[in-house]
């Protein structure tokens, strides 16, 4: 089967919730899967075509391995050293728009968001599937679909926002570009959906409304650093009044932080939402990071001397490899095979997004005081206002460097730069600054004439 589908290719998966058939794009006929009509008929069958979105989300070329890999790789978190030279591409922010990683990223997270629009315009239709269950998955699918989108408006700026499911080629070959307002604006109609219809309050492999805040924080803190952003600051607060939600009576981080990335995926008290896999479904994030796999890529000189002496962070997750051609290991996701479950959003992450909104309204001692939480199960010194840092920048970029240090490996470093705004100076790229973002697949823009393609590609 071809891994890397082009848009078009999308009405089959929706039709299907699963994998569809391999024939030429011509042919619409699902082979291996039940039209739509005979898809979702009661409580049973709207619950496993929950299950098969959730599945989407295991994806190798999504949170099984690229929406970790991608934003380290493009980043100066890591280096890359194996033999995929698309891989090398990305490392060295010289991307061609047929990238294969970009491309199967690309494809895979519009897979997943086809899914999630089959449950949200399907379910409300069967009159067997009673109100709770109804209510829960259409929450759920609102959640995976704002996730979706704004991993797209990260990496790739305005994208396409398809709000049904694919019917026919000829629907995904007219997609354009929406705005990158416009795509925020959608992500955030669909968390108050999610955080009104979702049923689930335990489960972490599973959306939860405390998953729907913790994700609107992240996503109005992303677009609170939007350049030009005239709402900035009332984005700052916000991201601030849901991190303070999530984050009301469990602010306590795990201890110790390798608990987080246990073999088994056992619970933590920080787990907001993961992504889970077994021995049968497993990720391969070890198998790219590991010298015992593939080894195609190796945390960088330049993260690895950022952490400071005794932080458990860096015990954990950087390792020697023993191999004097290649002195790292990315250690984080280590288990072979890749049975980890893969955090989506945590809590350290909320705790962050709160220190830095505090930080952008000048709220000095509370930011500080959020930060060195995250300092303090590193088991490394807290700092002080006044002492190690002072001013607003100060701890602004005290909190960015926990960021990096915190989330390494977790693919945030990319879109932390871009959102900073230092993206290109950090990677020295300033010939190719379009290389900020990420080139939509030349596959889609040759055959949907209306994906204008990002500048530089």
């Amino acid at each position: 089967m071809n891994r890397f589908p082009t848009l078009r290719r999308m009405a089959l998966v929706g039709a299907a919730m699963s994998v569809a058939a391999c024939g030429d794009v011509l042919n619409v006929e699902p082979v291996t899967s039940l039209p739509q009509d005979q898809l979702i008929t009661d409580n049973a069958t709207a619950t496993a075509a929950l299950n098969g979105a959730y599945d989407g989300l295991q994806s190798g070329s999504y949170y099984g391995l690229s929406a970790l890999l991608v934003g380290d790789l493009a980043s100066d978190n890591t280096v890359w050293t194996g033999t995929f030279q698309y891989l090398g591409e990305m490392a060295t922010n010289r991307m061609q728009a047929d990238n294969a990683e970009v491309t199967s990223m690309w494809t895979a997270i519009y897979q997943q968001i086809d899914r999630d629009n089959v449950l949200i315009n399907k379910v409300p239709q069967v009159t067997l599937v009673t109100d709770p269950v109804r209510s829960d998955v259409m929450g759920q699918a609102y959640f995976m679909r704002a996730l979706g989108f704004h991993n797209l408006v990260k990496f790739w700026g305005g994208v396409p926002i398809p709000t049904k499911p694919i019917a026919a080629p000829s629907e995904a070959q007219a997609y354009t570009r929406a705005t990158v307002t416009e795509v925020y604006t959608q992500i955030l109609k669909d968390l108050d959906s999610a955080q009104v219809l979702i049923r689930n309050t335990t489960n972490t492999r599973y959306a939860t409304p405390m998953a729907a805040r913790a994700l609107r924080a992240r996503v109005l803190f992303y677009r609170a650093g939007l350049t030009g952003n005239a709402g900035s600051a009332a984005d700052y607060q916000g991201a601030l009044d849901a991190a303070n939600l999530v984050l009301a009576g469990r602010d306590t981080l795990t201890v110790p932080y390798a608990d987080l990335f246990g073999a088994a995926g056992s619970n933590t008290t920080e787990d907001i939402f993961r992504v889970s896999f077994n021995a049968t479904e497993t990720n391969g994030i070890s198998n790219y990071y590991l010298q015992v796999g593939r080894a195609e890529v190796a945390p960088s000189p330049n993260i690895d001397a950022a952490y400071p002496a005794g932080d458990a962070r860096k015990a954990w997750s950087i390792r020697p490899s023993g191999n004097a051609g290649r002195p790292l290991n990315g250690n984080k996701y280590a288990a072979r095979p890749g049975t980890e479950h893969v955090h989506v959003i945590r809590l350290a992450e909320v705790i962050l997004i709160k220190a830095e909104a505090l930080a952008r309204l000048n709220r000095l001692p509370e930011a500080v005081a959020a930060y060195n939480k995250v300092r303090v199960r590193a088991g490394i010194p807290v700092h002080t206002l006044g002492n190690q840092v002072t001013t607003q920048t100060d701890v602004i970029n005290a909190i960015e460097l926990e960021r990096r240090l915190e989330l390494a490996f977790e693919g945030d470093r990319w879109p932390d730069l871009n959102r900073l705004g230092k993206a290109i100076a950090v990677k020295g790229i300033a010939d190719r600054p379009g290389q900020a973002l990420f080139p939509i697949p030349l596959r889609d823009t040759r055959t949907s004439p209306g994906l204008v393609q990002n500048a530089g590609y």
